[in-house]
């Protein structure tokens, strides 16, 4: 049964999810007989190659000398058919230590759910069933309300905070292809905003699926994510890098009441990619940036949204992030080069299925007939999608 983050301080390990560690039923199958130096020695394993059947290595050749059977070499050397076997089987031993350290591994690239504390027990599972999971599956987070007041106190409103907690997230770290959202039910908070989020957290390649049984604005979702992606991958993230990629969330959202979702996102995206690959630190220098890339996007800022803007950006520069790594979420969140590569991989998708993991196997049926979904990968980032829009056009909606 999963317990409260905040209460435990550690995750969750459903029953039947994979543990590392010795095994009972380690499939390189360490020897478990004994080896004894008597002629034809007998040792049982759990099913390595290598060995005879029945765990018997027999000696018997003939040498040069004419003697038979192994019993004693040229030299007058006393040599043992069961000395054989012992080696054969410290092979296997050594073979079995190294396929659990390998196991051990294999830990960080695990799948995290987490579940908000709120959610009763058939909207917790109605959410296995969208991620396309069972307990037993994934490893699981109870997120609390104390834990998004943790991450969130300070640079949100207790209004944006709300008084429960009940986004969820679905998180699997990869070896590359940047980060790929997906949201169901965020009424408010677009897949586009959190990816970008994410980049800042320090967070690189990973896909992630944020959601609610019900509809809520996911300005908390950040937080499950962050904490499903440290226990999936096993890295520690910069406490600093958490507090601004929490600080870009808000900023954006507050900045979207103005100029709207795709505008805030476009802006921020931009602002962001220039501020850390020409390196610039100063204020002044992130002011005319942020000046420039209002204007080319045709907005207006007041003087508060500038400053706030200015100030995160500033923050932000003061961390080493690969911006190489950068560029391969926030390339594909926005803009019309953006839009047409996505639209592409969306066709793609429909006919020859796609490799995007975790986001590939969501039932959307699960959470009802009028979910409302957002992806960076099949819907450009934003929520009138490809899928949608074809649709409409047969149905004549």
């Amino acid at each position: 049964m999963a317990v409260s983050a905040s209460e435990t301080g550690d995750t969750v390990q459903d029953a039947g999810s994979t543990e590392t560690g010795t095994s009972g039923t380690d499939s390189t199958g360490a020897a478990s007989g004994t080896s004894g130096a008597t002629g034809a020695q007998t040792g049982t394993g759990n099913g390595d190659s290598g060995t005879a059947a029945d765990g018997t290595q027999q000696g018997g050749s003939t040498d040069t000398s004419g003697t038979v059977d192994g019993t004693e070499t040229t030299d007058g050397t006393e040599t043992d058919d069961g000395q054989q076997t012992e080696d054969a089987a410290d092979e296997n031993t050594d073979a079995a230590e190294e396929e659990e350290d390998t196991d051990e591994g294999n830990t960080d690239s695990g799948k995290v759910v987490t579940l908000g504390e709120n959610l009763n027990e058939e909207q917790r599972a109605s959410m296995y069933e969208y991620f396309g999971t069972t307990p037993e599956e994934v490893e699981t987070i109870v997120v609390t309300h104390a834990d998004e007041v943790q991450y969130m106190e300070g640079i949100a409103t207790d209004e944006q905070i709300g008084p429960t907690t009940n986004s969820c997230a679905y998180v699997e770290p990869t070896e590359s292809g940047g980060i790929k959202v997906k949201t169901a039910n965020l009424n408010f908070v677009t897949s586009a905003m959190i990816a970008s989020t994410l980049t800042t957290a320090g967070m690189e390649n990973c896909n992630v699926i944020a959601a609610c049984p019900f509809e809520v604005s996911g300005t908390g979702a950040l937080t499950g994510i962050i904490m499903a992606y440290e226990t999936a991958s096993g890295e520690n993230l910069d406490e600093g890098q958490k507090e601004a990629a929490m600080e870009e969330l808000v900023t954006t959202g507050e900045l979207a009441d103005s100029v709207g979702q795709e505008k805030a996102t476009e802006v921020m995206k931009d602002v962001k990619t220039e501020v850390l690959d020409e390196g610039l630190t100063e204020p002044e220098e992130i002011g005319e940036a942020v000046d420039n890339i209002a204007e080319e996007n045709e907005i207006t800022l007041t003087d508060d949204q500038r400053a706030q803007v200015v100030a995160l950006m500033e923050k932000i520069s003061q961390y080493d992030y690969d911006v190489n790594a950068l560029k391969d979420t926030l390339d594909n969140l926005t803009g019309d080069d953006g839009m047409l590569s996505n639209i592409w991989n969306s066709v793609k998708t429909f006919f020859v299925g796609s490799d995007d993991g975790i986001l590939s196997g969501t039932n959307d049926e699960a959470l009802g007939s009028d979910v409302i979904t957002d992806s960076t990968v099949n819907e450009g980032g934003f929520k009138d999608g490809l899928f949608t829009r074809i649709k409409n056009f047969f149905t004549g909606e």
